[in-house]
């Protein structure tokens, strides 16, 4: 900060607002960082089609890596940057081998071994609400619990992936990606 007299007068007035600028400044460089993480603006975008990937990428994976794929579509057609984008989508046990056959071609083949759970879930409606409970088994033991899913994380299908990923793809390379999945 600049003095424009110097005197004490001045560093009095500079000395009453520093707290709060600081904690003002502290606050905003927070919400900055976090900001563009947030499944809440991932949403924003999907729904509002105010993003090219929505239409390539589910929402419920667009919600929790746009801010990766973004980022590193300024560097869209390094290995690395298809490592990273990968890895966030489908966690970080995801085997990726790149292949270079002939110039301009580039062969992709990716083992995702990573699992998610989810509960099976039922909705109603009542009063105009969407109320949501969880379905339980129960067969006279005592032994009832919550219906649980499992499935792989990430993209379920090779088409999803190639939909998101020819979007990362420079012009003049052909890509050929090949989508594998492995029991953990």
């Amino acid at each position: 900060m600049q003095k424009f007299k110097g005197d004490d007068l001045e560093q009095k007035f500079i000395d009453s607002g520093s707290p709060i600028f600081d904690l003002m400044s502290a606050t905003l460089d927070e919400f900055f960082d976090g900001a563009y993480d947030d499944g809440m603006l991932g949403d924003l975008l999907h729904e509002s089609d105010r993003s090219p990937l929505a239409n390539a990428i589910r929402l419920e994976i667009f919600r929790l890596c746009f801010n990766t794929v973004y980022e590193q579509f300024r560097y869209s057609g390094s290995f690395d940057s298809y490592l990273i984008v990968f890895s966030k989508i489908f966690g970080d046990t995801v085997d990726v081998t790149f292949t270079v056959p002939a110039p301009g071609k580039l062969q992709i083949d990716i083992i995702a071994d990573q699992l998610e759970e989810f509960h099976f879930i039922a909705r109603n409606i009542d009063n105009n609400m969407y109320l949501y409970d969880d379905v339980i088994w129960y067969d006279d033991t005592p032994d009832q619990g919550n219906i649980v899913f499992q499935t792989i994380k990430g993209f379920h299908s090779q088409y999803e992936l190639e939909q998101m990923l020819f979007e990362m793809v420079p012009d003049g390379v052909f890509t050929e990606i090949s989508l594998t999945f492995a029991a953990p």
